[in-house]
């Protein structure tokens, strides 16, 4: 995490669905925040919305972590961007 005015830039090992990262960009304090993704492992993090449409890459075989965990980054990750503020 590092914040450079009242931007934010965040990164997370793997690719999120669009909802997480939405979720991190409209609740963080910052002006803008930049989710970078992918600086890892290069599994995705579903939704549960994904995982009950039953998407591809929703499946367990194509993750590391579950839905639950994906709810915790989201929630880690706001709070570690709104503690800069």
């Amino acid at each position: 995490m590092l914040r450079i005015g009242d931007i934010v830039i965040c990164s997370n090992p793997i690719e999120l669905y669009a909802g997480c990262g939405l979720q991190m960009k409209t609740r963080s304090k910052a002006l803008q925040t930049f989710v970078v993704q992918l600086t890892g492992s290069g599994s995705y993090l579903s939704t549960a919305i994904a995982v009950k449409g039953g998407h591809c890459s929703a499946v367990p075989q194509s993750n590391e972590v579950g839905t639950e965990g994906g709810q915790i980054l989201v929630e880690r990750t706001v709070q570690t961007i709104n503690k800069l503020w």
